[in-house]
């Protein structure tokens, strides 16, 4: 069998999809600026690469993933211009792994 370098195999896709969907999930429920057009489409590719990448350096835990990509998401927004009252408002009282962390918590 030939392997595809672009390809994932099944269980990683399904492990970088849920983390994406967590973490989406997550910037939606925080009301975040960030899921808003025009910043929605920058937001989902950032954290999409950033996902992909460490699962391709190994990380298979999705709550990590989620964090890691919330984590570089605060530090790497789409514009680093963030208006007043927006998604820099949200971050000053924890950063987004520890809510993720916590919703995680709240759901068991």
């Amino acid at each position: 069998m030939v392997e595809n370098p672009l390809a994932f195999e099944f269980s990683k896709t399904r492990t970088i999809c849920e983390a994406f969907d967590e973490a989406w999930a997550l910037l939606q429920d925080l009301g975040s600026d960030l899921t808003q057009a025009p910043k929605s489409l920058a937001t989902r590719t950032i954290l999409a690469k950033r996902i992909i990448e460490m699962a391709n350096q190994g990380l298979r835990d999705i709550p990590k993933l989620r964090d890691d990509a919330l984590a570089f998401i605060q530090h790497n927004p789409p514009s680093r211009v963030i208006a007043k009252g927006s998604a820099e408002n949200h971050w000053s009282h924890g950063s987004l792994a520890r809510r993720a962390r916590g919703k995680a918590v709240e759901a068991v």
